[in-house]
């Protein structure tokens, strides 16, 4: 059984900006977006010009701080008043097959971490472009310690489409199977709006799969994403912490999705790869049927069809389930050619193969749908051959 995970991270470092930009591009560039970290580890990060919270507010770098070994209760153990290290894995190739080894996985897709928080905001276009292709460089250089095992996941400069669109073509030749895309408001407008139809045709025709990534958004503001609205309400109700990373995702993964049933993306772009990731399964089925129960009630307001649940399950569709996800072990019928494990190293929340082979084990899945689902599945939607 070869194991794919199609929901890890990196956590980028400073040599995106100090090795991947060129001098003279680097003053526009840092004033969009930059992050450093100082000797004592303490994190600058500047967005369009500003300064803006850091995604931690202890010394626990949740978003990468895994690594094979570590449990919920070893992890609960921390102490936030100490600065602990990110895993090495995050940000070294060689240390990340190292810790792929350990933890049974063959493959890896490769998703960001503070660009998929902070890049989806950057005001200047040019700027983003210079971003999208450092990252990309710096990525691509990463898998290429094992590029049959490290797949990166490009991020493009949707700020403008045409930049994205040229920036799509250039990853893509370069072999690159996915990009990524963030389910929030960039300038305004969402990534159904029709300004970013060419970046759709793009990725059916060079067969790059649009991979929906949410990021907590918990640094951000308001209007941009659900993360801000949901840490509102987690002040007002006085929690205490960041509750943003464990609502917002598939909130804004849902919204998207509910988005494109009702305009007919769907149908527009059926050959498109539509990945769904980081934010769970088991809300897919309700997104879909309620959208057809609107669709139906609504069914002059778009030439569209009214059954949206029909089309994504007949096309080329995926969604990433995480390893305590029950409601897919309880529903293989329904998941079996759509669901994708995915670990979501080396986020604090990472779950294992083996947690994952236990959930369908004791949900009773059999044998052939478990191969799918931790490998076969992603083999087919990404083409990896």
């Amino acid at each position: 059984m070869v194991v794919v995970d199609v929901d890890s991270h990196v956590y980028e470092p400073p040599t995106i900006w100090e090795d991947y930009v060129a001098r003279e591009e680097r003053p526009a560039v840092r004033a969009a977006f930059c992050h450093e970290v100082d000797a004592g580890g303490l994190e600058t990060t500047i967005l369009n010009g500003r300064p803006v919270r850091a995604l931690e507010r202890s010394g626990i770098p949740r978003r990468a701080c895994w690594r094979p070994g570590m449990t919920i209760d070893s992890i609960g153990a921390l102490d936030p008043d100490v600065r602990h290290p990110v895993c090495p894995g995050a940000a070294d190739a060689g240390e990340r097959l190292r810790d792929m080894d350990a933890m049974g996985i063959d493959r890896a897709f490769l998703f960001p971490t503070l660009f998929a928080e902070h890049f989806p905001l950057v005001e200047n276009p040019d700027a983003a472009r210079v971003l999208a292709r450092a990252y990309n460089d710096w990525l691509l250089d990463f898998a290429s310690a094992d590029p049959r095992r490290l797949l990166p996941v490009a991020i493009l400069p949707l700020q403008s489409a045409s930049f994205a669109v040229a920036e799509a073509e250039r990853v893509a030749r370069r072999g690159c199977k996915a990009a990524f895309i963030r389910p929030s408001f960039l300038q305004g407008r969402f990534p159904s709006h029709p300004p970013y139809q060419p970046v759709w045709k793009a990725l059916e025709q060079l067969e790059l799969a649009a991979c929906i990534h949410p990021s907590a958004g918990s640094t951000n503001p308001e209007w941009s994403a659900t993360g801000p609205f949901v840490e509102r309400v987690a002040t007002n109700l006085r929690i205490g912490h960041d509750v943003a990373e464990a609502v917002a995702p598939f909130m804004d993964n849902s919204m998207l999705l509910t988005a494109l049933a009702f305009y007919g993306h769907m149908e527009i772009y059926p050959a498109l790869k539509l990945t769904l990731l980081h934010s769970g399964a088991a809300w897919v089925p309700l997104a879909l049927e309620k959208a057809e129960t609107y669709l139906w009630l609504f069914s002059g307001i778009r030439d569209v069809s009214l059954e949206p649940e029909r089309v994504f399950f007949a096309r080329p569709s995926l969604v990433a389930f995480d390893s305590w996800e029950q409601a897919v072990g309880r529903m293989p019928d329904v998941f079996d050619r759509v669901a994708a494990w995915g670990s979501r190293y080396p986020n604090h929340d990472t779950g294992t193969v083996e947690e994952a082979r236990d959930m369908l084990g004791r949900c009773g899945v059999g044998e052939e749908t478990v191969a799918a689902f931790l490998g076969g599945n992603a083999i087919r939607h990404f083409g990896l051959g």
